[in-house]
């Protein structure tokens, strides 16, 4: 009988102690739900307002954002409807394709000199000079290959050579970098696919990055591949 009795005070006392456990950690868990600050919430709706978006459209995205919408700027069903808007034209200073929620994706250049790109290229992104040297027939330019929807600025460096009448290609990257305020990213890949274009395939290279909402409500992964081919080079961003 006393063995009993001892048994039973052991089994209650293992069972009160898990349930104190379990209250234990589900406090915790709580006291840990991750928010997000003033300065990230007003971080987020100035990097909107720095594309042109009005200050009323830019809270309204701010919040969808906050309860976990992707914009339609971040999805690729929506930017495929302005497929035949999305291209780099070098007679305009500024260009932003806007979709119908307010949100944009920028396609502004941000030089003086002619770009390494025509206007009927199909891109999501932008290339801009940061130096070039040339010669007969060939140009080596270091450029910066970005994207930018005002919620994931990507980017990186590259060094392109262009030969007129041969194959392009791109020689190293660098510089990797993303700003994303109100998400966690994760660096997946950073390299160079193919080095040298092909009678059918262009040289690319390939920065790609696993983003995850701050409150935890999604995990998306996006790629920004840099293109040369044809005596040009453009940039989009991918899906996958």
């Amino acid at each position: 009988m006393t063995k009993f009795r001892m048994a039973s005070k052991i089994i209650a006392t293992l069972f009160l102690s898990s349930i104190f456990f379990f209250l234990c950690t589900h406090s915790s868990q709580a006291s840990e739900k991750v928010e997000f600050t003033k300065e990230e919430l007003q971080q987020q709706k100035d990097n909107f307002i720095e594309l042109g978006i009005d200050e009323e459209t830019a809270e309204i995205l701010v919040q969808k954002v906050v309860n976990g919408e992707l914009l339609d700027a971040q999805k690729e069903s929506e930017v495929a409807k302005h497929e035949d808007e999305l291209v780099i034209d070098t007679d305009l200073e500024e260009k932003y394709i806007e979709f119908e929620d307010g949100s944009r994706i920028q396609l502004s250049l941000e030089e003086e000199e002619k770009p390494l790109m025509t206007t009927y290229d199909y891109a999501t992104g932008t290339v801009t000079n940061n130096s070039c040297t040339s010669g007969t027939g060939y140009r080596n330019c270091s450029v910066t290959a970005r994207y930018n929807d005002g919620i994931w600025n990507i980017r990186f460096n590259a060094k392109v050579s262009t030969v007129q009448g041969g194959y392009d290609s791109i020689t190293s990257i660098s510089k990797q970098a993303v700003d994303a305020v109100l998400y966690n990213v994760t660096e997946k890949k950073f390299k160079i696919l193919r080095s040298k274009e092909t009678s059918s395939a262009a040289a690319k290279a390939e920065y790609t990055n696993q983003f995850t909402h701050k409150i935890g409500l999604y995990t998306v992964s996006r790629s920004l591949t840099l293109y040369a081919q044809k005596d040009k080079t453009f940039a989009r961003l991918n899906y996958y």
